[in-house]
């Protein structure tokens, strides 16, 4: 189902997106959440309301047409596997020396449904039923090629069928098992000193979890301890263990968590520190909105 992109609205909403990051102040800005890269804003519009995921900015115009081609074939490998996607189009934005800014845009979907709430305020039986769905899901999607970043945060279930949100990191291995993503890009938020070094050491490990249903279904158990859920890892590791041939243990989720909190609160550390050195040693407007302190 597509939709048709509010441009006018998206221009004046970089505009907004330009001044922020010029003054320092966010506060123009209607912030639906921070990702661990990319930034959600709702853009309020006469012909309605918008989720719009802003992109790192690609420095060529054949960058963002690998990207805009990636997306493509991921939205279109989801639909195949039976995922039920939001409806997602490209909006793009030219910038000097042939730069382009995009936006992930969807139609606004209600943020009481988002699982990640409903599984605070519905009762067992509806959790319950959930995780069975969602098993389901992961089971006959992710594969050696195809992976989901399955956290709870990244479903809607309206009117009982799960939608996927989150597709802005298209997660495509080819058949070498290579990233059909442009992980340099999404690394830029990155002091630039430590860019090479993670993506030589650390991006594998980051993505691999996504590629296997053991792993999608641990990072999503994990990320239950940041969503201060705790009460419904055990229920749902039965659940879980029963499809797998290798279980999860309780202690192996805390520990995935506990080192995975480790890792982004250096990397947001580092971030901060990187923003300081750009606006107050170098005098230059640092590119990147960073998240208030998440408590982890």
């Amino acid at each position: 189902m597509s939709f048709r992109i509010p441009h006018d609205d998206l221009w004046a909403l970089e505009d907004r997106v330009q001044t922020a990051l010029r003054t320092a102040d966010d506060r123009a800005l209607d912030v639906l959440g921070y990702g661990e890269v990319t930034l959600v804003l709702k853009l309020t519009t006469t012909q309605g309301a918008y989720a719009c995921k802003r992109l790192p900015v690609f420095p060529t115009p054949q960058r963002y047409e690998r990207y805009e081609n990636t997306l493509a074939d991921y939205l279109a490998k989801l639909d195949r596997a039976g995922i039920n996607a939001a409806p997602t189009q490209l909006w793009q934005r030219r910038l000097s020396g042939g730069r382009i800014v995009a936006y992930c845009v969807q139609q606004a979907l209600p943020a009481d449904r988002l699982c990640s709430r409903l599984l605070h305020t519905e009762p067992q039986s509806w959790a319950t039923d959930f995780f069975k769905r969602f098993l389901d899901h992961v089971d006959r999607a992710v594969s050696p090629s195809f992976g989901l970043d399955a956290q709870a945060a990244n479903w809607i279930d309206l009117d009982g069928e799960l939608t996927y949100v989150d597709v802005t990191t298209p997660l495509l291995r080819d058949a070498h098992g290579r990233e059909q993503l442009d992980v340099p890009l999404f690394l830029t938020s990155l002091p630039w000193i430590l860019r090479d070094a993670v993506r030589l050491t650390m991006s594998k490990s980051i993505f691999d979890k996504f590629y296997s249903t053991r792993g999608a279904l641990l990072d999503f158990l994990g990320n239950l301890h940041k969503e201060r859920l705790e009460r419904l890892i055990p229920p749902f590791l039965d659940l879980a263990n029963a499809r797998l041939s290798t279980p999860i243990t309780a202690h192996e989720v805390a520990s995935y968590y506990r080192d995975d909190a480790r890792m982004w609160e250096l990397i947001q550390r580092l971030r901060k520190a990187d923003r300081f050195w750009h606006r107050s040693v170098l005098r230059r407007t640092y590119p990147f909105l960073l998240p208030p302190d998440i408590d982890r």
